[in-house]
């Protein structure tokens, strides 16, 4: 890829859109829904189709436009991203609604295309984003911006907070409860944080010791602090 790779790239979107087209396929038709929409059921199924690829191919050209300013703030000439970790990527990006979701893929595109990040990037960065939640998502870069990296402890108690502070309003089950800080302690409330904490551990990107005497406390792994790296935007050259 020249120096023109993210705009070449873009230009390139509508053919890598046109792999959404499985996705409608597999819209349900029944015997009995056929027979309700009679002739119309052969148009409308490709009209929803049409719908999914360009939902698709919106999501993936706005990710890759936030790559390119991504790019260009950090001071770096895209290269090009090996088709191993490009393909999954996009496909990814174009079913993420939330915005800043789209942002981690983003920042994953940018930097698989940095000639110095491009080697720390894994294929199985796109796994593990794929299976993330907004709220996941939050609590690792609060731990990473709070400089809890690997071997960097915090207690349960004040993660807990701040979860009910700031990423409990992504759980639409919690959006029921009006004072979320107030309910933190009730034990219908305190598992959808419980939920986020064991989803994170499970992945390996974080590491819960609850043990007596540790002192119930959570880390982000090795493991942990380099996805959310290679997930956030590429620093610009010193």
């Amino acid at each position: 890829m020249d120096p023109d790779a993210i705009n070449e790239l873009i230009k390139a979107a509508p053919a890598i859109a046109k792999g959404a087209a499985a996705v409608g396929a597999a819209i349900p038709f029944t015997a009995i829904v056929k027979r309700m929409l009679g002739p119309a059921a052969d148009e409308l199924a490709e009209m929803w189709r049409d719908q999914v690829r360009m939902y698709r191919y919106e999501r993936q050209l706005k990710c890759v436009k936030k790559a390119e300013r991504m790019a260009e703030e950090a001071g770096f000439t895209p290269q090009a991203v090996p088709p191993k970790i490009l393909f999954p990527l996009l496909e990814g990006a174009s079913f993420e609604e939330d915005d800043n979701l789209h942002n981690m893929w983003a920042a994953l595109l940018a930097n698989a295309a940095s000639p110095q990040d491009a080697p720390e990037i894994r294929p199985a960065f796109i796994a593990t984003l794929r299976q993330m939640a907004p709220d996941e998502a939050g609590v690792l870069n609060w731990l990473y911006q709070n400089d809890f990296s690997d071997g960097c402890y915090t207690q349960l108690g004040e993660m807990r907070d701040v979860y009910y502070c700031q990423f409990a309003h992504h759980n639409s089950h919690y959006k029921a409860f009006a004072a979320a800080v107030t309910m933190r302690w009730s034990p219908y409330s305190t598992g959808f944080c419980e939920e986020c904490l064991s989803t994170l551990e499970v992945l390996r990107l974080i590491h819960l010791d609850t043990t007596p005497g540790s002192g119930d406390v959570c880390s982000l792994t090795f493991w942990g602090y380099r996805f959310i790296t290679a997930c956030r935007p590429p620093k610009p050259k010193e």
